[in-house]
């Protein structure tokens, strides 16, 4: 590192990942936030549908990096910050398509709507929430992230300090659990 302690825009970038990580020391990773936000986000833009949106992505990218700051392996701060971007772009693509999807199935005209069908639908959402709320709370939001928000397991591994072992586990104990609880709603269960 260099001698002037005070002055973090002389540092090289390993200096800096080094004093943010090791330290913890918020200067550091002002630095390094002052240094790529711009890239990030210009990027970012270029990707997305609006400036709040790219700010946003942008926003959770550097949350991220603090939150994470003890346990990521970061060699090259870039090439770290540009994975982040790419992966949070392809996560977002996918929450769009999946809740595009959604909306196209609201706005179709239904087949074959009756009163028992809606009874009955209301009936499972009903079972299913009261048997998610049952489960232990990490179980239920982990499983409430992968499924209802679209959710990869490394992004729940990432938020919640899980391994990705640990987030399947408690899907898994989700899943079956509802398979138990559901078996007279659903056939296939």
């Amino acid at each position: 590192m260099k001698d002037n302690s005070s002055n973090f825009s002389l540092y090289e970038e390993n200096d800096l990942v080094r004093a943010f990580q090791e330290n913890e020391d918020i200067r550091a990773f002002e630095e390094i936030y002052k240094r790529f936000w711009f890239k990030l986000y210009s990027a970012a833009l270029k990707r997305t549908t609006s400036q709040q949106e790219a700010e946003e992505l942008i926003q959770t990218i550097f949350g991220k990096l603090w939150a994470n700051r003890r346990k990521a392996q970061i060699s090259n701060v870039g090439a770290y910050l540009a994975i982040s971007l790419r992966n949070s772009l392809n996560d977002l693509q996918r929450r769009k398509v999946t809740a595009e999807k959604y909306r196209q199935a609201l706005d179709a005209p239904p087949l074959t709507n009756t009163t028992e069908e809606d009874v009955n639908r209301e009936l499972l959402l009903k079972a299913i929430d009261k048997t998610l709320r049952e489960l232990p709370e990490k179980t239920e939001v982990v499983f409430r992230l992968s499924r209802f928000e679209n959710k990869s397991v490394r992004e729940i591994a990432g938020s919640m300090e899980l391994t990705e072992k640990a987030v399947e586990y408690h899907i898994t104990k989700a899943i079956k659990l509802l398979r138990q609880r559901l078996r007279g709603y659903l056939p296939f269960f």
